[in-house]
């Protein structure tokens, strides 16, 4: 995991500093969209015989497209609204996303484990599981002690279980990117002054620290 999370976290950094610079943020979700469905199609071809290099390289890749929507859209859309609904929204974003994760997270498990019993049965064929080990208690280090048949045979079953999740999330990343183009460019606030709402009738505070004139009746 440490390849996608370098990417995630060397493009949010990036594209913060851009964004910054050059107050222009439309094309990171665009980009980063597009990059994650790649990412997405690429790791549904890793497989029993994929190296950690190339595995490696795709995570790199989808967490790169990670990295230009995550924080970018928090961004836009506390970039959207008044000041005075700045933590309105931002508690509204961050709400959509942990529903996102905790229902994205239950229905590609379910899918994975739905999957992931058929394939055991078709690789494994005839050949039995040892007493008391199920597909679930599987780790590396007990697989790596069970016979070679069994061992290929749960290999190959979970690899392609992992290419079908992949598979499936494919579309849902090329829905993020086509309803990315639909992000409006607002012009980037910059500075506390500038982010509140112009059209607000509410008078700024007087400075109480400056000295006051004296006003004779």
């Amino acid at each position: 995991m440490l390849p996608l999370l370098g990417g995630l976290i060397l493009c949010s950094t990036g594209s913060g500093i851009v964004i910054s610079k050059t107050g222009r943020y439309r094309i990171f979700p665009i980009a980063g969209t597009a990059l994650l469905t790649v990412g997405l199609l690429l790791l549904a071809q890793v497989g029993i015989t994929t190296s950690l290099i190339v595995s490696g390289l795709y995570m790199f890749v989808l967490g790169v497209g990670l990295g230009c929507v995550m924080q970018v859209l928090v961004l836009i859309v506390q970039n959207a609204v008044p000041y005075s609904e700045l933590g309105v929204a931002t508690s509204g974003a961050t709400f959509f996303r942990s529903i996102g994760g905790s229902f994205g997270t239950a229905i590609f498990g379910a899918i994975f484990s739905n999957v992931l019993i058929g394939n055991l049965v078709r690789h494994l064929g005839t050949a039995k599981l040892p007493p008391g080990l199920s597909s679930a208690s599987v780790t590396p280090a007990i697989l790596d002690k069970l016979p070679h048949a069994v061992h290929h045979g749960i290999a190959a079953a979970y690899a392609e279980s992992i290419q079908t999740v992949f598979i499936i999330a494919a579309p849902v990343g090329l829905i993020a990117f086509i309803a990315s183009w639909l992000i409006p460019q607002v012009e980037l606030r910059r500075g506390v002054g500038a982010s509140h709402d112009s059209s607000s009738s509410t008078p700024p505070a007087p400075d109480l620290s400056a000295p006051q004139p004296i006003v004779s009746k």
